[in-house]
């Protein structure tokens, strides 16, 4: 276990009869302390010394003759650390050191040897003793120095260590001796070696074999020192040299191990004498311990011997342990008063203590004659009092230090049993203080060893120098958990002591003459009746808690710890600022002599205190502070924890010295302020015991202030006049405010900071007190201490008020409002409410703020709460008659009791879903008066935007002042409690209000800008102008807004226009105006968002219209187109499907005629021909071309087919909308007439949005089949929720979302089955209905070629199988034909005429399976398709004649005919031929290649569809299957056809 190194020290006492020490210490100081000592406890770790001193004292025995005249430089003793040593005084037990030291000056008398104690802990003993040997040589060995060492062990040593057992009783003084032989230069010693080598044996042998015994377990007690000549004194060198052959001469190795050699030995026999020691100790102490129950057990006999191992612990550097003695004394002591306070005697077990301490009855009967003089009044006493006593026998700083070991014979008096409580308590926590201190390394332990040590080192021979300077003692770094430990015991203790020193002073007042204890409570009643006493007493405790608190303060400073500057001067003169005159310093009063090193000097690197916070003021304490904290690179351990105890000692400090100065009636704190402003009511005292109503007893009557009784001269200069009083107060509270700033203790510092500030505020320094309560009035508003924050802003307004800050003292102003508003609140919450806070009182403030507010120039914003303690928004909106405006009713509670206008009143309601962002903003339309209590107005607005709403922020605008709120909530929220009451509001329109309608446009024309119409209904206000604003909503969008036309009504825009805006004129009432918007979309979107707003004039004022309709725009049909051509005519097939997978129905269709194209149709629809996604529509239209005009000619041949292009026209009406229509119309029914009717635009859309969300796939296609639509799919809608918002019914008071739902499911139950709209084809129906235009081109085609395979067919026999005289081919024979093609260019369109006068040249070929046809002829060919100037429609044809041969019978298929252009490769190799020879010709070999790549042909074969019956002519046939033949296989011997003719040539069969 480590040990800080300290002041610990042993006694080594040393026999120096040949006066060689002084020659021998200046080698053996430099050595000094012995370091890295290592015990091993009996019952615990191995302990680890450090460093431990030795105290090197002479033996009383007579010295020589010879050496009497030298100087007697061996020692100049001082008091022992181990008798008392904390850190002030050093106690001394028996004689001291002089008159030990003193040897008897009789010539030849011997020494006698001291008595020994009985009590082993009081006993003061040498651990070695050493005997110092000079021997010239063998000789004077063997004639004399033998002898007189035998001597000197046989009288020092006790018989244990040679013959007899080691009694107990020696074993508490049990010590180890040592024999050092000193060789002095110049002798015949000094020629020897250590070690012989030859026959004869050195001095060091012989004294070795002589003492240290021959077992091998025997220890070496003999050492050897030479001493060089340069470090003897020339007149006590020897001026004889022997001449003795062979001479040694030592090396400075061999002198450093002889050193070392030297201090092991004494280091080992320490530590063994010092186990001896503790082995024998606790076994004393364990016996008397057990003996604890015994009578006659005595606790102050067993301290005594406990107190004696501690000491020995203390002794050779284990405070640690030597400390935890002493806290087990501690416990053991109370446990002792504990019982025999239980059994109310003394001496009935572990002895007595004296009831009450004489010295503090001496002091308080002084103190109170003293009193009494200086009121006139004689005293007598049966006692004399000697007035002079305690301040002839008690230096200042006897008083001013309290608490020290040395301050009486504390362990006589222990020892005797004459010692009380107090006494005890004082010297056993003295000798704790004072472990813990050497354990810190403070600064008082520290000097008292260097006085030591210097002491010793001065003792040295003058004129002697040592081989090696003594090394300086490093300075050592204080041990703050230490000190901080200090700190907090001493805090215990004092809060301890106090109380029983005050017990202790009235027990000794209440004993009688004869010091027996009274038999009746009368005389410690007259005791604590008397003022005088009274005050005595007090000033005694007060005065001596305080020096404790101020000792402790000072033996625990330390450079260490990094406090801030004080605040208390000037910012300009903290470095070099004056000391106070008639109020010093508390450490500089107590210790004159430390107060430099004590003094508070700020570093180099710190800043000096920035005056930012408050301009013109000093800075905060706290910011300093946190700056000097933060400024370390790290904090040390314990740092924190000291500082945050020293604090509460200085605030231990504070309390003792207000405590006197409220004797004097000297106001402070907190009751200083109440008697000035009477802001916050004094709190009394009362007794919490029902059965000791006497336990707090006020005296009747008050005597003057004395300072009689107080020895702290610190507190009588301060009680001196207020004004230093004040001065004290205010340097201790800065000091622990310092303190708690570096311990980081928030609370603690801010509590500080409230005293000095209301102690400038009390001293009448507002512009300090204002800075402080700057600071701290916002912690205590955070930290919920409103009755403190409150108090602290009334002191703050009059600072301010005082200082004319207007602006700032209108935001403490209404902060003090806010505050007052907040505890009016707290009390009706709490229905009740303390006497104090009733005791507030802020009227006027509110009249005088309102004054001060025009002269700012800035505005003040501030929550409305600080006034208000509730707001409540009526659930009903209230729309206006005739006008698109509503309002709602707003309840607010006003609590300040002065009267508050404000200009106007503004609320704002915020949407709740996602779809609409506009915020609705609703004001009064005047001023509006609070007076204290509620106070209703309605709020209104000329904006109407359909949704859902919540209550977001609410203003007050008076003057330059703003009281606002905003509720902080989500959109999908809504506040229900706390300060704002609203709930959701619905906010809808009126069948009669301003409207706008968005729809798709029922003209659709692909090939031209896609359109919307608006709708734009003006209801009954007569719109006298307005302002239209269109904005796109959705990605890419882009409104044509120039472009805008009027499709019907009386609207007539304004000739400037703005992009989004149109401005238009007068609309009257009841008007509806549709107008067509292009636009334009970048991306396929299915639908667009738009925002509308409008706003127009009306007589009634300005009003507002806002919506974000949406729209499809999707397509809702397909339609595709098949594509035949045929000489003459085109055939188009168009089908139309359902795009969107809702069905449609189809009411008309036809396809339009162009200039160059006429398209005719089989019939026309009668009924509406519905069209699902999987069941499309066909139509099918004829084409051909029109006879051309010479215009059509000439506009074809310049390329413009615009006029060429054919118009498909559908017209057809969505499934969706046939439903809308329907149960718009079932609604409007059944609400006409209702008091529903005026939620009508509120309740249809939600009805169909519903719907459509809802209706399945089966439900549409069996609405479409059935023309009818069940409700079933809008059953378990809950209704409630889609009109929460609206209001209560006046007729009912009941929830009209409710109502509504009701209206809704009784609607539903009566229409199950709502029947949909009949449609008629008529031309009514057909403009209703939506209608779009597909542009048809015609797909130019350069040549049509017509195919024609006609074959020679006969027809079957009469005895053929053949029925029905079907045309017939014979297997096997072959047919002949002629292929007709015909080829026309009437349907080239693109062609220009020059390319059409150019002939073309086709290929065909003929071709079919290798198993159905034989082809021969021209079954390959290339034919020219001749310009149309040519003759190329003239319908001439060209025949190629071909021959088939069937090969297999059935039904065979035609041979396909495969027509094409000849290949662009070939024409552009006949062109570069060309072009080698002709380089025109190239050029146009080069373009009809060109042209032959861009031909485009189509081919109309007739025979695609038909096939051929194909059967054989064999009637009978005769074939031989005899594999014996020559051929080895069938053979065919006979056929005979139908036709009668037989065969008679025989055929081989394969």
């Amino acid at each position: 276990m480590e040990q800080s190194s300290s002041s610990s020290k042993v006694t080594v006492e040393y026999f120096d009869p040949y006066g060689v020490y002084p020659l021998l210490s200046p080698g053996l100081y430099p050595r000094l302390p012995l370091r890295n000592l290592h015990w091993e406890s009996h019952a615990g770790p191995l302990r680890s010394i450090q460093s431990l001193h030795i105290d090197l004292v002479p033996s009383a025995e007579a010295r020589p003759a010879s050496i009497a005249s030298a100087p007697d430089l061996s020692r100049v003793r001082s008091s022992d650390t181990a008798s008392g040593d904390d850190g002030f005084r050093v106690q001394t037990l028996g004689p001291t050191a002089t008159e030990k030291d003193q040897p008897d000056s009789r010539p030849g008398a011997r020494p006698l040897k001291g008595r020994r104690h009985q009590i082993p802990g009081l006993r003061q003993t040498p651990y070695l003793k050493i005997f110092f040997l000079r021997c010239d040589d063998n000789e004077i060995y063997k004639s004399q120095a033998r002898k007189q060492i035998r001597e000197w062990i046989k009288d020092n040593t006790p018989p244990a260590q040679s013959t007899t057992k080691i009694s107990a009783q020696e074993n508490h003084d049990a010590f180890e001796w040592l024999i050092v032989h000193i060789i002095v230069p110049n002798t015949a010693a000094a020629t020897q070696a250590r070690t012989s080598s030859k026959g004869s044996s050195t001095i060091l042998e012989k004294l070795r074999a002589d003492f240290n015994g021959s077992a091998k377990s025997s220890v070496d007690r003999v050492a050897q020192i030479r001493i060089g000549v340069n470090d003897v004194p020339y007149d006590l060198l020897p001026r004889v040299v022997p001449a003795i052959p062979g001479s040694y001469t030592e090396t400075p190795k061999e002198h450093q191990e002889a050193w070392g050699d030297l201090i092991s030995k004494v280091k080992y026999l320490i530590l063994a004498s010092f186990d001896m020691r503790v082995s024998q100790y606790e076994d004393d102490i364990k016996e008397r311990d057990a003996q604890r129950s015994l009578p006659g057990w005595n606790f102050c006999t067993f301290f005594v011997l406990k107190e004696g191992l501690a000491r020995g612990f203390e002794s050779v550097g284990l405070v640690e342990d030597a400390l935890v003695g002493y806290d087990e004394l501690a416990v053991g002591l109370d446990a002792i008063i504990r019982d025999q306070a239980i059994s109310h005697s003394g001496a009935g077990h572990g002895g007595s203590f004296l009831p009450f301490t004489e010295d503090l009855r001496r002091q308080v009967e002084q103190a109170r004659a003293a009193t009494l003089r200086d009121e006139g009044i004689e005293t007598e006493t049966d006692r004399p009092i000697d007035m002079q006593s305690v301040a002839s026998n008690q230096s200042p700083e006897y008083d001013e230090i309290p608490l020290s070991a040395s301050r009486k014979n504390y362990r006589e008096l222990i020892l005797a049993n004459d010692i009380s409580v107090f006494d005890f308590r004082c010297y056993l926590f003295a000798r704790q203080l004072s472990l813990l201190l050497r354990m810190g390394n403070a600064w008082s332990s520290q000097e008292e060893l260097l006085a030591k040590l210097k002491e010793q080192h001065e003792s040295h021979m003058q004129g002697i120098a040592a081989r090696n300077v003594p090394a300086q003692p490093a300075e050592e770094i204080e041990n703050l958990t230490i000190l901080a430990e200090i700190c907090r015991r001493a805090l215990d203790f004092t809060t301890s002591i106090s109380r029983e020193m005050r017990q202790d002073l009235l027990r000794s007042l209440s004993m009688a003459s004869q010091g027996q204890v009274a038999t009746e409570n009368g005389r410690l009643d007259d005791v604590i009746k008397d003022p005088i006493t009274v005050q005595a007493i007090s000033n005694i405790v007060a005065s001596f808690t305080f020096s404790v608190a101020q000792q402790i303060l000072a033996q625990t400073s330390t450079k260490s710890l990094p406090i801030p500057p004080s605040t208390l001067a000037p910012p300009s003169n903290v470095q070099g600022q004056e000391p106070k005159v008639s109020i010093p310093e508390p450490k500089t009063m107590m210790h004159p002599a430390r107060s430099t090193s004590l003094m508070i000097r700020p570093s180099r690197d710190e800043q000096p205190p920035s005056p930012g916070l408050f301009p013109g003021r000093r800075a905060s304490i706290a910011d300093q502070g946190g700056a000097s904290v933060k400024s370390t690179t790290f904090l040390k351990a314990g740092l924190e924890e000291l500082s945050a105890h020293r604090a509460e000692l200085y605030q231990l400090s504070r309390a003792a010295l207000q405590f006197l100065a409220e004797e004097r009636g000297w106001p402070v704190g907190w009751n200083a302020i109440s008697d000035i402003e009477g802001t916050i009511a004094r709190m009394e005292e009362i007794s919490l015991s029902d059965n000791n109503p006497q336990s707090v007893r006020i005296p009747e009557k008050r005597s003057s202030p004395s300072l009689h009784g107080i020895s702290s001269q610190l507190i009588r200069a301060a009680l001196s006049t207020q004004d230093d009083f004040y001065r004290l107060y205010e340097t201790l509270t800065d000091k622990a405010l310092r303190h708690f700033t570096v311990a980081s203790h928030v609370q603690s510092m801010q509590s500080a900071m409230a005293d000095l500030a209301v102690l400038k505020f009390y001293l009448r320094d507002y512009a300090a007190a204002a800075s402080y309560f700057y600071r701290m009035t916002p912690f205590y508003g955070e930290g919920g201490w409103e009755q403190i924050e409150i108090s602290m802003l009334f002191m703050y307004t009059k600072c301010l008020k005082e200082l004319g800050r207007n602006e700032e003292y209108v935001r403490v102003v209404l902060k003090l409002l806010a505050k007052f508003v907040a505890a009016d609140k707290d009390r009706g919450a709490r229905k009740s409410a303390l006497a104090t806070e009733k005791s507030f009182s802020v009227e006027g403030y509110l009249t005088e703020l309102m004054a001060i507010i025009p002269t700012l120039q800035h505005e003040m914003n501030i929550p409305l709460q600080s006034f208000f303690s509730s707001a409540e928004i009526d659930d009903c909106i209230r729309f206006h008659d005739e006008r698109d405006s509503f309002a709602l009713a707003v309840r607010m509670k006003y609590l300040l009791p002065d009267d508050f206008e404000v200009e106007k009143v503004r609320v704002r309601i915020s949407a709740v879903g996602a779809d609409q962002g506009r915020d609705i903003w609703l004001e009064t339309d005047g001023p509006v008066v609070f007076k204290r209590g509620t106070v209703r107005l309605l709020v209104e607005s000329n904006v109407i935007v359909p949704g859902t709403y919540i209550v977001k922020d609410m203003m007050l605008h008076a003057n330059r002042i703003v009281l606002s709120y905003e509720s902080g909530y989500a959109r999908d929220n809504w506040p229900s409690s706390g300060f704002l009451k609203s709930s959701k509001l619905l906010l809808y329109q009126r069948p009669e209000s301003v409207n706008l309608l968005i729809s798709a446009a029922r003209y659709l024309h692909l090939s031209r800008t896609r359109t919307f119409e608006l709708t734009i209904s003006s209801g009954w206000n007569d719109i006298q102008s307005g302002e239209l604003h269109m904005r796109a909503a959705t990605a890419g969008l882009r409104l044509q807004t120039s472009e805008v036309t009027i499709v019907s009504g009386t609207l007539r825009f304004s000739k400037s226009r703005e992009a989004g805006i149109l401005k238009f004129e007068r609309l009257p009432k009841d008007q509806i105006a549709k107008i067509r918007v292009p636009f334009n979309i970048e991306s396929e979107v299915p639908e667009i968002v738009l925002k509308l707003e409008m706003s127009y004039i009306t007589n009634a004022g300005t009003f507002l219209y806002a919506a974000q309709p949406k729209m499809g725009i999707l397509l809702p049909l397909g339609v595709n187109v098949q594509d035949v051509f045929k000489q003459r005519a085109l055939f188009s097939k168009f089908s139309i499907t359902s795009a969107t997978g809702n069905p449609l129905k189809l009411l008309k269709s036809s396809l339009q005629d162009s200039e160059v194209f006429e398209a005719t149709k089989g019939g026309q629809l009668t009924d509406p021909v519905t069209v699902f996604q999987r069941q499309p529509a066909t139509v099918l239209y004829k084409i051909t071309k029109k006879e051309r005009t010479a215009a059509a000619l000439i506009r074809t041949s310049q390329g413009n087919n615009d006029k060429a292009t054919l118009s498909l026209v559908i017209h057809y009406i969505c499934l969706d909308e046939e439903i809308n229509q329907a149960v718009t119309h079932s609604l409007k029914d059944a609400l006409e007439g209702t008091r529903f009717t005026k939620y009508s635009r509120l309740l249809i859309p939600t009805v169909l949005q519903q719907l459509n969300a809802r209706l399945p796939a089966h439900d549409l296609e069996r609405t479409a089949l059935l023309s009818e639509l069940p409700t079933s799919a809008i059953a378990d809608v809950a209704w409630h929720e889609y009109f929460i918002g609206i209001g209560r019914d006046d007729e009912t008071e009941r929830d009209m979302a409710s109502l509504l739902a009701e209206w809704l499911q009784r609607w539903k139950a009566e229409n199950p089955i709502i029947p949909l709209l009949r449609i008629r084809l008529d031309e009514e129906s057909l403009s209703e209905a939506r209608s779009i235009i597909i542009p048809v081109d015609v797909p130019p085609m350069t040549v049509v070629n017509t195919a024609d395979l006609r074959l020679d067919l006969r027809r079957p026999a009469a005895k053929s199988p053949v029925r029905g005289g079907e045309l017939v081919a014979i297997l096997g024979q072959p047919l002949s034909g002629r292929l007709k093609i015909k080829s026309t260019r009437m349907w080239d369109t693109q062609s220009s005429s020059k390319e059409k006068d150019e002939a073309l040249e086709f290929a065909y070929e003929l071709a079919a399976a290798s198993d159905t046809w034989i082809i021969g002829g021209r079954r390959k060919g290339h034919f020219k398709v001749s310009s149309s100037s040519a003759g190329a429609q003239n319908g001439k044809s060209l025949n190629f004649a071909v021959l088939l041969i069937p090969l297999r019978e059935g039904y065979l298929s035609y041979p396909s005919l495969d027509v094409r252009p000849v290949t662009a490769a070939k024409t552009r190799g006949a062109g570069q031929n060309a072009g080698s020879a002709d380089p025109a010709a190239a050029a146009a070999a080069a373009a009809a290649a060109a042209a032959a790549a861009t031909v485009t042909w189509e081919m109309d074969y007739k025979n695609v569809g038909e096939t051929i019956r194909v059967i054989s002519d064999a009637r009978r046939t005769t074939v031989s299957l005899d594999a014996s033949g020559p051929q080895g296989g069938a053979w065919l011997l006979e056929s005979e056809t139908r036709s009668g003719e037989g065969s008679n040539e025989a055929m081989a069969g394969g």
